[in-house]
């Protein structure tokens, strides 16, 4: 059947048309949050920054007209044995944040990007980013939660060297070196310096438990054992003398 312009049927089908269009433009817009594909599990350094990235979009904008919004923010952090803490809040206009934490763009951009300072160790886990947008009425328009996994990783502490075993020629000695702190776990190598430079490797060598074993000792092995503990954000050094004694 085709309509003709002005009939009963024209005018039903327009009611209809702006009743819909009405009841679109009073539906919630639908909230969305984002994070960069990837950039769910990071990795930072201790000592240095990272930022958390995040924003929100709104799937359907009110096509005639844009109500205010009014986001409410909570990034918190979620660590194994403990219970849920706080960074970072925007409720109300009012911002709550822990030192050294902040947001990298203002809220009123839809970025809602964590900045972390300073790094410990501690503050590895899992960042739960909250986003409640309400409209200037005070009802929601929108709710997500995103989450991103944050590991912060140690350079080995300086580590501690020592000498096991009495140096005389012809016996056996254990040079041993450990560095208190690495994440992840430091491994070892050990070199001996000008002028009877060397570079050891197993057996003698344990690069796991920083030892190295020296059988059969002669005058010519005395010098300078320096030990490197290593891994893949860092390394630190420490050194021991071996000198080596002819028996009484």
């Amino acid at each position: 059947m085709i309509l003709q312009a002005g009939t009963p049927e024209t005018s039903l089908l327009r009611v209809l048309f702006l009743g819909l269009s009405t009841l679109a433009a009073f539906s919630r817009a639908q909230m969305e949050l984002h994070v960069p594909p990837g950039l769910n599990k990071l990795e930072a350094v201790e000592g240095e920054e990272v930022v958390l990235p995040a924003w929100y979009t709104m799937a359907r904008e009110e096509s005639w007209s844009h109500p205010r919004e009014v986001p409410i923010l909570i990034w918190f952090l979620e660590q194994e044995g403990k219970e849920p803490n706080q960074v970072l809040s925007y409720i109300n206009g009012v911002m709550t944040n822990k030192p050294g934490t902040a947001l990298v763009h203002s809220i009123s951009s839809r970025n809602v990007s964590l900045r972390l300072g300073a790094l410990q160790e501690g503050d590895s886990g899992t960042y739960r980013c909250s986003v409640n947008v309400q409209n200037d009425e005070g009802k929601s328009i929108g709710h997500s939660i995103k989450s991103i996994e944050l590991k912060v990783l140690v350079p080995p502490a300086p580590p501690s060297c020592s000498l096991q075993g009495v140096p005389y020629v012809g016996t056996n000695v254990t040079l041993n070196c450990k560095s208190p702190r690495s994440k992840p776990t430091a491994q070892y190598q050990w070199e001996r310096l000008a002028p009877s430079s060397q570079v050891f490797f197993g057996p003698a060598l344990d690069a796991v438990r920083g030892s190295l074993k020296l059988t059969n000792l002669s005058i010519a092995m005395s010098g300078v054992y320096v030990c490197k503990a290593q891994n893949r954000v860092g390394f630190a050094k420490c050194n021991v003398t071996l000198d080596v004694m002819t028996g009484q």
